[in-house]
């Protein structure tokens, strides 16, 4: 009895992220009906390394809204990362990991920043992060005086550019690579187990042990060194700093972590889920672009699509 209970178990807790895959399946056979070209080699290849960026800076966000936060600081992280590294480094490949060390370093104080007002002063994650994207907005726009320059390193371009094994870019490989170690890292570790109690029962896991503050800054930091590692990127495809790099970041990464079957209250989903998630917007965006879709129109099929996934999957696993 104890046996079937379990397997019964498990399937609950794995038939929301078939659906959320089968639902990313479906998209592209549909849009592959409509535009016959859609599942070819070469978009795909567009396809993967534009999924790539949004899926690195998920990565972060996954975490926070797995602890019960949102981090809308992200967009800017991205932002300040991407027009930095214009800048400083201008063409010059002796400067280009130099550079990246010094957006790793500043990605970490603001995420430390971050857990520390969220996990220490009890600010809301919401309040405290967007506090400190306002920041780094206005510190972006100081640093370039409103007009970004400069433009990326031979490196950097072939890393986001050039095509390898057919279908992928040296973004996709890095984010194979991060996304291997996230699910380990949260389905594996101890860490990873603290990060799903302190979203499940924050006073609990407190009581149990778990190193609340150590785990709190671990994750906002992971969230700012990975939309800094994305903004980074992002040069190699850009070619040049913009302020409109990543504007729709926030409520897509919110939106892919949240479709993928993260609990927006924490304690429940996984960055496997996430990555569907990210397939599932990106697809909707391309579907939406060659059927000629407005803006407005997008924005309100990418809601609906939320509403009943949120409603239709997780709203059955919840009454479970």
């Amino acid at each position: 009895m104890n046996r079937m209970n379990s397997r019964s178990l498990k399937i609950r807790q794995i038939l929301p992220l078939l659906m959320v895959y089968g639902v990313m399946a479906a998209l592209a056979l549909v849009a592959n009906v409509i535009n016959p070209g859609f599942l070819s080699q070469d978009n795909m290849y567009s396809i993967l390394k534009q999924v790539a960026f949004l899926g690195i800076a998920c990565i972060g966000q996954t975490f926070v809204i797995l602890t019960g936060g949102i981090d809308l600081s992200l967009r800017y992280m991205i932002l300040f990362s991407n027009v930095l590294a214009a800048q400083m480094i201008n063409g010059r490949q002796d400067m280009t990991w130099s550079v990246f060390a010094l957006i790793l370093l500043i990605s970490a104080g603001v995420g430390i920043v971050n857990g520390f007002g969220v996990h220490f002063l009890r600010i809301p994650a919401m309040v405290m992060t967007l506090a400190t994207g306002t920041v780094l907005y206005g510190a972006t726009l100081l640093y370039c005086k409103g007009a970004p320059g400069g433009h990326a390193s031979d490196i950097l371009s072939a890393i986001a550019n050039r095509k390898l094994f057919g279908m992928m870019n040296g973004v996709t490989i890095i984010w194979i690579l991060l996304a291997a170690v996230t699910i380990i890292l949260l389905h594996s570790t101890t860490f990873g187990r603290s990060v799903f109690a302190l979203g499940t029962n924050p006073e609990g896991a407190r009581y149990a042990g778990i190193r609340a503050p150590f785990v709190m800054l671990s994750v906002y930091v992971i969230a700012a060194v990975t939309a800094g590692i994305t903004g980074f990127l992002f040069l190699g495809y850009t070619e040049s700093g913009y302020l409109s790099t990543a504007s729709s970041y926030n409520m897509d990464s919110i939106a892919a972590v949240v479709v993928g079957g993260t609990s927006i209250m924490g304690g429940r989903g996984g960055y496997t889920g996430t990555i569907a998630g990210v397939g599932i917007m990106m697809i909707l965006n391309s579907l939406m672009t060659i059927l000629h879709m407005a803006e407005a129109g997008k924005q309100v099929v990418q809601g609906l699509l939320i509403i009943v996934l949120l409603v239709v999957v997780y709203g059955r696993r919840r009454e479970r």
